[in-house]
């Protein structure tokens, strides 16, 4: 080979590397992808109104629900089923919302890719909390249910960090072996209780495995107060996030009150993830898996995963919703399962992914 060869080939291979380089770090626009998750988040609630064990027509699916939103029923039984479909659909989008944007967040404040409301604990703390109210007091509301899981989430989030933020290893392993330990620990008591009391547990076995059916979509206004503050803080949080993957230091350097900062940023996130519980109970892996699909089209920067999150959380939830409808007719899987069945694989590709680099 000659000496000019040998240039043209090095050269090559650097152009094609350049290339790569830049299809890796390619992101798409904050515009992009407001207009891609609207269209999904469209998409999704559709097929949630036209898709389930009975069937129904797409246009008897939009007679209906053009029907139940002017007020005009004639009672027909298309109108009953888009009825209860769209309470679902409705749930499912607050719910969808809420757990993925509190994922997001806890994963950017705490710097571990694994973060999630149900890994690190908080939904158990939120269930174990929820399980005290109704052997205990005889709380069986929403509105109940939403404050004692928020005391639940915030109790257990405390105790998660502050046993991470005292070891002396990597803190994000740590992390997450705090919070399966709780979790672990907080089963176990769960447990206890309801065996001991039988109609704690016929209204808890229902609300436990995390479900959006048969729900009145009126039991949102429960929560719209903390639903609104949460989603509020966690909006404005980016710029935190953003800060808070630089390192403790230089946030300081930045001007940031850290720990003021983190701890409001942290009830924002413990108190979506609180309404999320109350209104459809734990569901789990949606908080961990939707961040890391939406950093894939947008990078690192939390504004956008936080925006991106927003919107494919609801696109998974009444995804799955629906196909949890159709997989076992007549009756339906919960929704709660299915994100569990489904995210479990994408937990070990991820693992893996992560150990192979």
């Amino acid at each position: 080979m000659t000496q000019t060869q040998a240039q043209t080939q090095t050269q090559t291979q650097t152009d094609a590397s350049a290339h790569g380089v830049a299809m890796r770090t390619r992101r798409l626009p904050a515009t992009a992808v407001i207009s891609l998750g609207i269209v999904a988040v469209a998409v999704a609630f559709c097929l949630s109104l036209a898709i389930g064990s009975r069937s129904i027509s797409p246009l008897a699916a939009i007679d209906g629900l053009t029907a139940v939103l002017t007020g005009d029923l004639t009672g027909t039984f298309e109108e009953g089923i888009v009825a209860s479909r769209l309470d679902r659909s409705l749930i499912g989008l607050v719910v969808g919302t809420a757990v993925a944007l509190s994922g997001a967040t806890m994963q950017g404040l705490t710097r571990n890719p694994l973060a999630d409301p149900g890994i690190l604990g908080v939904n158990s703390g939120a269930a174990l909390a929820v399980v005290l109210g109704l052997r205990f007091a005889g709380i069986s509301t929403v509105g109940g249910y939403l404050w004692l899981a928020l005391l639940g989430g915030l109790v257990t989030a405390v105790v998660v960090y502050a046993v991470a933020s005292v070891s002396q290893g990597d803190q994000s392993l740590t992390m997450v072996l705090t919070g399966a330990a709780v979790t672990a620990g907080v089963t176990s008591v769960i447990a206890g209780v309801l065996v001991s009391n039988q109609g704690a547990l016929q209204e808890f076995r229902f609300w436990q495995v995390g479900s959006v059916a048969g729900r009145d979509a009126g039991i949102i206004t429960d929560v719209l107060p903390l639903l609104v503050i949460s989603l509020g803080i966690v909006a404005l949080s980016g710029p935190i996030l953003n800060a808070a993957a630089l390192g403790e230091d230089l946030e300081r350097a930045l001007g940031q009150r850290v720990l003021l900062a983190r701890f409001v940023v942290a009830f924002g996130a413990v108190g979506l993830a609180a309404c999320a519980v109350a209104l459809a109970g734990p569901i789990a892996f949606v908080g961990l898996v939707v961040p890391h699909i939406v950093r894939l089209a947008t990078g690192p920067d939390y504004r956008k995963i936080l925006l991106g999150s927003a919107l494919i959380g609801p696109v998974l939830i009444l995804l799955t919703d629906t196909l949890g409808r159709i997989v076992t007719p007549p009756t339906e899987v919960q929704v709660g399962i299915m994100t569990a069945v489904l995210g479990a694989p994408v937990l070990i590709l991820m693992i893996r992914r992560a150990v192979l680099r």
